[in-house]
């Protein structure tokens, strides 16, 4: 089931827990990537398999723009749904650990407004040379999803339309991955470095390589959620990865990681 995502989510561009923070910071050997929302933070698995629907619908769209069957307008234009349900159905979460509890449907659909409401900024400077790219992801939304009753429909279809900076990012070099292993990772830092293996796993095609050795100082640079100081930060964290590639591992045994 193939799906999309983009370079800007090959790294723990989210948090993996809430937190009342609005803004994080991600240090990177070539810069800073800030992610901002006044609505806070998205957090947890339910955004990136939201972004993992929005990016390849953007894709699907981008071929049909291409072909000449739809305008730039219609191809930044994301349907969501007439219900909370269909909406679920439509990112492929339904029943895979929502359990119809009101508590997740109102967490998914808080989620949702929060992704809306994000904007990514790129920055370098080398202290030479400054350079600094922002990024909204959405330009628009309407949303009509009750998390107390799933089931309720709406005349109106719910939608987001995608910023055309964003849409042309995605567009320009989108990143292949299976939705099936996906959407069966329950944990957000499994689902982060499972995206960034495939990529890594073409590149390494591409290049005609067989393997390449990763330090945990890189591994660190695109997963570590705070600064690791102590000799416990680095033990803890290595736990942590090791948990997440079993993860990945079990669902998909072809990924080719020791």
């Amino acid at each position: 089931d193939v799906g999309y995502t983009s370079k800007l989510f090959v790294q723990a561009l989210f948090p993996y827990r809430k937190t009342d923070d609005d803004k994080r910071v991600i240090e990177t050997p070539s810069g800073k990537i800030v992610v901002q929302s006044d609505e806070g933070l998205p957090y947890g698995k339910y955004p990136r398999l939201i972004m993992a629907y929005i990016i390849t619908r953007a894709v699907e769209n981008a071929r049909r723009l291409k072909e000449g069957k739809i305008t730039l307008e219609e191809a930044c234009h994301i349907p969501l749904g007439h219900s909370m349900n269909h909406f679920l159905q439509t990112i492929g979460i339904l029943g895979r650990g929502t359990g119809g509890a009101t508590g997740n449907l109102k967490n998914i659909r808080e989620q949702l407004i929060r992704l809306a409401d994000s904007r990514i900024t790129v920055k370098a400077d080398d202290g030479i040379r400054a350079r600094g790219k922002h990024t909204q992801i959405i330009d628009e939304w309407d949303l009509w999803f009750d998390s107390r009753d799933p089931n309720q429909g709406s005349f109106i279809e719910s939608y987001l339309n995608l910023t055309p900076r964003f849409f042309k990012h995605v567009a320009e070099a989108p990143i292949p991955i299976d939705l099936n292993v996906l959407r069966q990772l329950t944990k957000p830092r499994s689902m982060d470095i499972y995206i960034w293996l495939t990529l890594k796993q073409y590149w390494l095609a591409k290049n005609n390589r067989e393997a390449y050795t990763f330090t945990w100082d890189m591994i660190a640079a695109n997963f570590a959620t705070k600064k690791l100081t102590k000799g416990q930060d680095w033990v803890n964290f290595r736990t942590e990865i090791k948990k997440s590639i079993h993860d990945i591992l079990t669902v998909w045994p072809n990924a080719g990681i020791e």
